[in-house]
């Protein structure tokens, strides 16, 4: 029996509570029915297969793993790509007696991603016929959050990577979720109060485009929204160290713990601007500075190493930064939150987004404690790895050894997704960029009074009004193909 199901989730209707069930109900399904055949770690192992599109979001659920490592999908595709699993192996094994597979934050993911999940399950199933091989799939997320990541792409080719621009779309039916358990689980009360209901309610209408006017300057009509009073920081003295104070008051910098560091942070769009922050707020925090560097190398593309290394000396290699790399300086101190931007070990709950304490610095490794996921606790020893950037953009492949965590009193919108703040500060030093990003940044709260926003005044937009943006005929296009369950 083949069945596909794309679960509308708006974020904060609690998603992964919602699969963790649907996990948890299918391994007593088949424990109770005796049907566990393999040798795996788990009950469900071999009938449920749970992944997302991020590492945070997989930390989540239970056995989760990112969809790039569980099925081995390429990096870099390509229309025709297909996932890196032969037939006969023990991964293909596993996925022909998978029952269901569960796919959260499915709208990051890039549509070929699960069109190459598509033809690998219709070849190692040999049922060419259906989508999947026949295999149930249920995905999970939220369109009005960020789409896939595109560098340097348009808006078009942007839509032109999601999955209702796949020819596997039109197997899937649409389920919404109605209740924001996000606030709910923050309040004493059966319903949502007055003001998180009007909360909630005004998120919606700006994961929708809804609110504002549209910006006569932008040929996409993206809309100016004005924020309410309450969840503005105020001018007034340095309004910067104001919004850091509402989330790390001088308490919490003095004498921080694990507990309230994973429930608060400050984000941004860009990561120069989280890397500003990260930099301020390290002078506010007590304790000896640690700095460790990286050690870096240039690798010549076809040519003579030697002829190169004069235009690229070591110092000019150390001023380089690129996404998902870190810095050539680390500063630290104990103390420190951290996230890591490496999956590590994924069965330990060791992925990129995790977040960890600094808890020794030492000369060679650094040693933390995981402060989110599954193995909040866990005293865990960081070493420097090596990281590889390869770009037509360089002359050369560049190299860099260093520990793979950045700072994370402050992160980017997108490296926040799927996270739940107590406290939260959104600074916008510029408007947002791209589909969904305010969306994404507000959700983070968990009540109304958790949630302060900076906007720095530009020409067309003052303390209070910042840009939204929504591609508006894409949701329209989802919204239309909606069902109600």
């Amino acid at each position: 029996m083949e069945s596909f199901h794309r679960q509308n989730l708006p974020a904060g209707l609690s998603p992964t509570k919602y699969f963790r069930r649907q996990f948890h109900r299918c391994s007593y399904y088949r424990w109770k029915n005796q049907v566990y055949r393999w040798n795996f770690p788990s009950v469900s192992a071999c009938f449920l297969v749970v992944v997302a599109a991020s590492g945070i979001a997989s930390l989540l659920l239970p056995s989760g793993r990112t969809a790039h490592s569980r099925f081995k999908i390429p990096l870099d595709l390509t229309e025709q790509s297909t996932c890196h699993i032969k037939k006969g192996t023990h991964l293909a094994d596993l996925l022909k007696e998978t029952l269901l597979v569960i796919w959260d934050e499915a709208p990051m993911s890039d549509r070929r991603c699960f069109e190459c999940l598509d033809k690998t399950l219709r070849d190692i199933t040999d049922n060419a016929e259906h989508p999947f091989g026949g295999k149930s799939i249920l995905l999970g997320g939220d369109f009005r959050q960020t789409l896939p990541v595109k560098v340097k792409c348009t808006r078009s080719e942007i839509i032109d990577a999601t999955l209702p621009r796949s020819y596997l779309w039109r197997h899937f039916k649409i389920f919404e979720l109605h209740e924001n358990m996000r606030l709910k689980a923050h309040t004493n009360d059966s319903e949502l109060s007055g003001d998180a209901s009007e909360f909630a309610s005004w998120l919606l209408q700006i994961g929708d485009g809804l609110l504002g006017d549209p910006d006569i300057n932008d040929i996409h009509n993206t809309r100016l929204i004005k924020i309410p009073p309450q969840y503005l920081i105020h001018a007034g003295g340095n309004r910067l160290e104001s919004l850091i104070h509402f989330i790390y008051d001088v308490s919490i910098l003095n004498n921080p713990s694990p507990e309230i560091l994973s429930t608060r942070a400050i984000v941004c769009p860009t990561n120069e601007t989280s890397d500003e922050i990260n930099k301020l707020v390290m002078t506010l925090t007590p304790g000896e500075c640690r700095i460790y560097k990286s050690y870096d190398v240039m690798i010549p593309h076809g040519a003579n190493q030697g002829d190169l290394e004069p235009l690229y000396p070591q110092e000019y290699l150390n001023q380089l930064t690129f996404p998902g790399i870190p810095p050539h300086e680390l500063p630290l101190k104990i103390n420190t939150p951290v996230i890591l931007i490496r999956n590590i070990n994924q069965t330990m709950g060791l992925c990129n987004g995790t977040r960890l304490i600094v808890t020794q610095l030492l000369l060679r490794i650094i040693e933390t404690q995981v402060i989110t996921g599954t193995s909040i606790g866990t005293r865990v020893y960081i070493p420097r790895i090596k990281f590889v950037y390869n770009s037509k953009d360089l002359p050369f492949v560049f190299s860099r050894r260093q520990f793979p965590i950045k700072i994370c009193y402050a992160m980017t919108i997108n490296k926040s997704q799927g996270q739940s703040l107590n406290k939260i500060g959104v600074y916008l030093p510029k408007a947002v960029f791209t589909h969904g990003q305010l969306y994404v940044a507000l959700l983070r709260a968990t009540s109304p009074s958790s949630l302060k926003i900076l906007i720095e005044p530009t020409n067309d937009t003052g303390t209070d009004t910042t840009r939204n943006v929504v591609f508006s005929d894409f949701i329209n296009e989802v919204n239309n193909k909606k069902t109600c369950a």
